[in-house]
């Protein structure tokens, strides 16, 4: 790999279209200052690395990465006649450097994430700054430290995090002189959002449309009763609760998956709607998934906001046990797979009266679900002279972190070590965390109940 490889085109377009997903985020813009194209609308990825470190050469990558990704560099244009992004050249990222080696060696790694966490509580980066890429980098010693990279969410996601920082890896042993493997082939985010517009003129778009007419007609999106009257007028605070799956449940989880020809997402998805129809008393429910975005292979290297939002619809009633629910839950997940869209897209062939909860009821929200994703990573031998691993077992709780566009997310990683690691995040102005708490024990024991007897009848 070489550097001029990260170089953009001289005859890269200076503005564009906006992508579906885009505008999706557009729908929830709030000015500068809060909502999604505020400061605390940001995606965070902490990793762990060890190898001697040039911090010289460190900033050099990090610049790099900038040039070979131009949505890091590109904007939203909102206040004209019709919104657009514009690219801009490469810059320099921000790169600030943390003194952290008064941490005794054996603390480090709970240190590390607790360098991430603080990241996430200060973290700032206004949606019109360029490169909309920063990072802090906390040195134990030469050898030994944590990096974090923050993002603006118009322009990534959790998937493309971790893109990012093999790209950071690979430049950065090119930049101090070491063999490196060629980085993949990439499609710029401009390009996904041509493709996108493409897309909706073929003949599977159509089909997909006469699909979500279909499937979600006379459905209203579930919503969450709040503690409070929500103040859509007041900046949310934003908080997270995590917490963790023992490996025995996990286990159960996944011995259940596979002898219901099913995955461990649509056991935990399954439940959820199980939470829910105990929670509201409704039987039909309709509720948005996440998913990463990336059906076209094409795409899988392209940084950017990619992520969707898919609402699936289930219907518990009837359904004799949790084993059978998990067959209903599978079914509708693979269904709304096949034919995934855009969010925007399914609403605008969606009955009007889906979006009448989250709309009419200023005293609940949307809940969305998503087991979190990650493209394959180099491996543990490391590039060039470092290693590096993900911190994704993260365990401590907060109560102000970066904002998601509105309502909750529950947000699951199943962990190597055997369990699952969970959070849920949530606006603080509309929920005591005693609320969410209870929430996940609730979950907790419903799950326990349904993989001690997932052929007797459901826990009504």
């Amino acid at each position: 790999m070489t550097i001029e490889q990260h170089r953009p085109s001289a005859e890269a377009p200076a503005g564009r279209p906006l992508s579906a997903n885009e505008e999706f985020l557009y729908a929830f813009d709030r000015g500068d200052d809060l909502g999604v194209f505020g400061p605390r609308g940001l995606v965070l990825g902490g990793w762990r690395l060890h190898g001697r470190l040039d911090a010289a050469a460190v900033q050099l990558a990090l610049d790099d990465v900038v040039a070979r990704h131009e949505v890091l560099r590109t904007a939203i244009v909102r206040d004209a006649e019709a919104p657009y992004a514009r690219v801009y050249p490469p810059g320099p990222v921000e790169l600030t450097v943390v003194d952290l080696s008064a941490t005794p060696e054996a603390d480090r790694e709970r240190r590390a994430h607790e360098f991430l966490d603080e990241v996430d509580q200060i973290g700032r980066l206004a949606a019109h700054q360029r490169p909309l890429l920063q990072a802090r980098l906390g040195r134990f010693d030469d050898e030994d430290a944590v990096l974090v990279l923050v993002t603006h969410h118009t322009v990534s996601d959790g998937w493309s995090m971790n893109v990012l920082m093999r790209d950071f890896v690979s430049c950065y042993a090119t930049r101090r002189g070491l063999t490196a493997p060629e980085l993949p082939a990439m499609r710029q985010y401009g390009e996904f959002a041509a493709w996108q517009q493409q897309a909706r003129l073929s003949e599977s778009t159509a089909r997909a449309h006469e699909y979500w007419k279909t499937t979600l007609a006379g459905g209203t999106f579930l919503t969450l009763p709040t503690d409070r009257p929500r103040q859509l007028d007041v900046p949310p605070v934003y908080s997270v609760y995590r917490f963790l799956f023992d490996q025995e449940l996990t286990r159960a989880v996944t011995a259940l998956a596979k002898s219901l020809h099913s995955s461990p997402f649509m056991v935990l998805y399954a439940c959820f709607n199980l939470f829910l129809h105990r929670r509201t008393g409704a039987s039909d429910i309709v509720s948005p998934i996440i998913t990463s975005g990336r059906r076209e292979p094409q795409f899988e290297q392209t940084v950017g906001a990619l992520f969707n939002f898919l609402p699936i619809r289930t219907d518990v009633s009837g359904c004799p046990n949790f084993a059978g629910l998990v067959h209903r839950t599978r079914a509708a997940l693979l269904e709304a797979y096949s034919y995934e869209l855009p969010f925007n897209d399914v609403i605008a062939q969606s009955d009007p009266e889906l979006m009448r909860g989250p709309t009419s009821n200023v005293n609940s929200v949307i809940t969305a679900f998503q087991i979190s994703q990650f493209p394959p990573e180099l491996e543990t031998e490391g590039v060039g002279d470092i290693s590096y691993t993900g911190l994704r077992r993260r365990l401590n709780s907060s109560d102000d972190i970066s904002e998601i566009p509105d309502g909750n997310l529950w947000d699951f990683y199943l962990d190597p070590a055997g369990d699952v690691v969970g959070h849920v995040r949530f606006n603080s102005r509309d929920f005591d965390r005693s609320t969410i708490v209870a929430m996940v024990d609730e979950y907790r024991e419903l799950m326990l109940a349904s993989l001690r007897s997932p052929a007797s009848a459901l826990a009504r």
